[in-house]
């Protein structure tokens, strides 16, 4: 995926956790808003990883 795509996403999840508590969308004990929390900081985790695998694989190459 691309970067601007990852980030749009992460932002569509923060605005639906936030959608979510101000709402109150059917979830039990916030666990809505918790499951994006936890979605976006893996997919932070993802683009920092797919990063750096491509820096390694420019340096092995020079």
């Amino acid at each position: 995926m691309r970067r601007m795509t990852l980030l749009l996403f992460q932002l569509f999840l923060a605005i639906f956790a936030g959608y979510a508590v101000l709402y109150d969308v059917p979830n039990e004990y916030l666990f809505v808003p918790l499951l994006c929390l936890i979605c976006m900081f893996f997919l932070s985790r993802h683009e920092t990883s797919s990063t750096r695998s491509t820096q390694r694989k420019l340096v092995v190459d020079t």
